[in-house]
């Protein structure tokens, strides 16, 4: 079977989908990704089929169209406008064609991205939606969807619905409120590991490797050296050693810290960063979120912007986080979660939930066993 998978432009709409593209792989089906080919190393060795533009250059045309910032506004008419509208009109003629030269099977798209579904509906596919973190809002969901649909009519397509939808997102992390959808499919995360042979060694700290280690990430979007040195100015004074992780657009770069407690270093997958870990200092990233409560480790999450106080306030709602509101509280939060047995076993707690979602493997079976 061809399967081809779609995606905003952005680690955190993409990296959801490997363990799924994987297993797609591993099963003997041929894969591509609907994206950008700036993100080419992210999907690696899947090959990636071109559609539309950067996040960057869909961001500033919007901006250009709209005045609005995208990247701190995400009220229902602008997410609509901004996945369903623009992304969708860059992207259209370029992700068609080679949608149409690739010949899917079955596409399954990330639950911001329409242009998946776009060459879904008009080539006749079925497809399905994958989840990228907590379940969007009714009033998002439906605002991006009704966008996206005008689109669609305007080329004459009927926007189809998906069969399924993949969710990464364990249940005891949604809103008190939620409740599944009928077509829900749980899929369970895994910490990003690169398929390529590692190239990173976790870090030794020679007369130090008895305190605990932390590790200090504001995920793959956000690039505040500034907040970064902040943040490990404030763990300089409790007994830790700190591994801090830049963002990939940092590559190459280094921080102003010093010390023989600290390393420093570019873009790792995540599953390699968390290996001996004892807490984690984010911003609250949904992939963030989900592959440090997979491992069983406890947070401190200072949120900044889009979902991440929502990530924030259901994971201290677990008891496996504790949220503070700037750089300089880090440190003694840090000390506090180390220092308190719950949050490790509240984060423990989670990771059993993670584990029992279905694997990848299967969820590939139930997807690729409806009428294919």
């Amino acid at each position: 079977m061809r399967i081809l998978f779609s995606g905003t432009p952005a680690y955190g709409h993409l990296l959801p989908q490997l363990p799924l593209e994987r297993a797609a792989r591993r099963a003997g089906h041929t894969t591509a990704f609907l994206t950008h080919p700036s993100l080419a190393s992210v999907v690696a060795p899947a090959p990636v089929l071109p559609a539309g533009a950067t996040l960057e250059a869909t961001l500033l045309e919007f901006q250009r169209r709209t005045g609005k910032d995208a990247t701190t506004d995400m009220s229902p008419a602008t997410a609509g406008e901004f996945f369903g509208g623009t992304r969708v009109d860059l992207g259209a003629d370029e992700a068609l064609a080679a949608a149409r030269a690739f010949a899917p099977d079955l596409v399954i798209a990330e639950t911001a991205d329409f242009l998946g579904p776009l060459v879904a509906s008009e080539l006749g596919v079925e497809w399905a939606s994958h989840g990228v973190g907590i379940a969007l809002e009714a009033p998002l969901a439906e605002a991006m969807r009704s966008t996206a649909v005008a689109r669609a009519a305007a080329r004459g397509t009927t926007l189809t619905r998906p069969f399924a939808s993949v969710d990464p997102w364990p249940a005891c992390l949604q809103r008190d409120d939620w409740k599944p959808s009928a077509d829900r499919v749980t899929i369970r995360p895994e910490a990003h590991e690169s398929e390529a042979a590692p190239r990173w060694r976790r870090p030794s700290f020679p007369g130090r490797e008895h305190l605990p280690r932390v590790l200090v990430t504001l995920g793959t979007v956000i690039d505040d050296s500034e907040a970064l040195v902040r943040i490990v100015a404030s763990l300089a004074g409790e007994d830790v050693n700190v591994v801090v992780a830049l963002p990939p657009s940092a590559e190459g770069e280094t921080l102003p810290v010093a010390g023989e407690g600290v390393h420093v270093t570019g873009f790792v997958p995540m599953g390699l960063l968390l290996q001996g870990v004892d807490a984690v200092v984010s911003s609250g990233g949904a992939g963030t979120v989900l592959s440090v409560l997979g491992a069983g480790v406890p947070m401190v999450i200072w949120p900044l912007g889009l979902d991440k106080p929502l990530n924030a306030e259901r994971t201290a709602a677990l008891g496996a986080a504790e949220v503070i509101g700037a750089a300089d509280e880090a440190g003694a939060a840090v000390t506090r979660v180390l220092g308190q047995p719950s949050y490790r076993t509240a984060a423990q707690d989670a990771a059993a939930h993670i584990a029992a979602m279905t694997p990848a493997e299967d969820v590939l079976t139930l997807l690729t066993g409806r009428g294919h």
